[in-house]
């Protein structure tokens, strides 16, 4: 497989793995070097291929289960129903990621209100999918202001927010909350793709 960015090796290497190239490599490495005398059948360029995919996968499986999970929700060749345990595990490690940030209308000796944490709870779904949809290689629009975020939580999550106040001046916002949100995804794509990143170096 090439290795050209990190995001199209993750790609290549998981849609690799759901082939019969993965285990033929692994059966190769268990068994030792097998020297193929016909031409018709030599199949080293998918065993090379499978060890290469297998060289990124251990790359992004050594990282914590958030990281690995962001790898495969953002860039992995997957359906939706595939990545829900992902996606979970995201979502549960963006929201303890944002649990010393204050929130709007939170006293400095105050509790965040249930609602608060609703609120929260549910902009992390619509960043992880904002998230997903605007960085490269999809460079789609994502959730673009306020009302798309409630209509795509209404749609997709069945929940609904108020986003009647999601700007103050002067005052911490929603908005606030939903940019260190992206802040923290923007962070962790940095430390995802970074493991990854360095094998195209040690390949050149």
């Amino acid at each position: 497989m090439r290795y050209q960015s990190a995001r199209q090796m993750i790609f290549d290497a998981y849609q690799a793995q759901r082939g019969s190239v993965m285990e033929s490599a692994s059966e190769i490495m268990r068994l030792g070097a097998r020297v193929q005398h016909s031409q018709k059948q030599n199949n080293d360029w998918r065993i090379a291929h499978g060890l290469e995919a297998g060289m990124v996968i251990s790359a992004v499986e050594r990282q914590a289960p958030h990281l690995q999970a962001l790898c495969r929700v953002c860039w992995g060749p997957f359906t939706r129903d595939e990545l829900a345990g992902d996606r979970e595990w995201v979502h549960v490690a963006l929201v303890r990621a944002m649990m010393r940030r204050k929130l709007p209308g939170q006293g400095d000796s105050e509790r965040p209100s249930t609602e608060a944490w609703r609120t929260l709870t549910a902009l992390a779904w619509a960043a992880i999918y904002h998230h997903g949809e605007s960085t490269y290689p999809y460079n789609r629009p994502g959730l673009a202001g306020p009302r798309a975020i409630k209509s795509w939580l209404e749609e997709e999550r069945g929940q609904t927010i108020d986003v009647g106040r999601w700007s103050r001046a002067g005052r911490l916002s929603w908005d606030d909350v939903w940019r260190q949100l992206l802040t923290v995804l923007d962070q962790w794509e940095s430390q995802a793709l970074g493991p990854v990143a360095a094998l195209i170096q040690r390949a050149a």
